[in-house]
């Protein structure tokens, strides 16, 4: 083992002795065909991809704020970091979306007024994407959860929402399996799990057909903590 790490070191010590430099940009693309092709489609009743010309409403504060990674010894310094919101507009056109908060940064407590905006905003729409998952404060590096629930605050939109609109797709952005209590209720479930800094670009190439999401999951959903075994 020792021989191996002595090797990388004298084979990199010549790349290393002059100045680094990179393109960022070609990188960042990358990233987004990474996302594009590790997302998981948990769920598609003939509503994606969407159709040219509809009119989306996108909820939730991560469409605009995305949890785009880990906490704790993970956290990294983005080159550029998308958001769903801009992404998408430039795919569909900002005439064709509208957009409401839904929840509040914690998401641990349902914010009414957020919730009415965000009902208003979707009955407008011929469809619905609604952003959630996990916030840092539901995971993170040396914190355990005991439940499978995403906060309150998400589900609550996810369960405002689905009751005035037929066409609703769930966009999860997450580091792990969460219970989905209105998985019967939605059209579309997209795993978006913890995408990078170009992952909210991969996510819109999805969402509009650009890239047929082809990802597979490493780890079972259960519908709720309980049916698993070690339960």
């Amino acid at each position: 083992s020792v021989e191996r790490v002595v090797t990388m070191i004298i084979n990199g010590t010549e790349a290393l002795a002059g100045e680094y430099a990179y393109d960022k940009a070609a990188h960042h693309a990358l990233a987004r065909r990474v996302e594009g092709e590790g997302a998981v489609l948990l769920k598609n009743d003939n509503l994606l991809p969407l159709k040219s010309g509809q009119k989306i409403a996108l909820i939730g504060r991560f469409a605009k704020e995305p949890r785009w990674q880990g906490g704790g010894s993970s956290q990294m310094v983005p080159t550029q970091l998308d958001n769903l919101y801009d992404e998408i507009a430039k795919l569909v056109g900002v005439e064709n979306l509208s957009y409401a908060v839904g929840y509040t940064v914690k998401g641990d407590t349902p914010d009414d007024g957020l919730i009415a905006e965000a009902v208003d905003v979707a009955i407008k729409a011929d469809v619905v994407v609604i952003v959630a998952g996990l916030t840092d404060l539901y995971e993170t590096e040396g914190l355990d959860r005991t439940h499978m629930k995403m906060p309150p605050g998400h589900d609550a939109v996810i369960d405002s929402i689905t009751k005035v609109h037929e066409k609703v797709v769930v966009v999860l952005l997450n580091g792990s399996p969460v219970e989905m209590p209105r998985l019967g209720d939605i059209e579309a479930l997209i795993e978006g799990y913890l995408g990078g800094q170009a992952g909210a670009g991969g996510l819109a190439d999805i969402l509009v057909g650009e890239v047929n999401p082809s990802g597979k999951l490493a780890e079972t959903f259960p519908i709720k903590l309980e049916d698993n075994p070690s339960y």
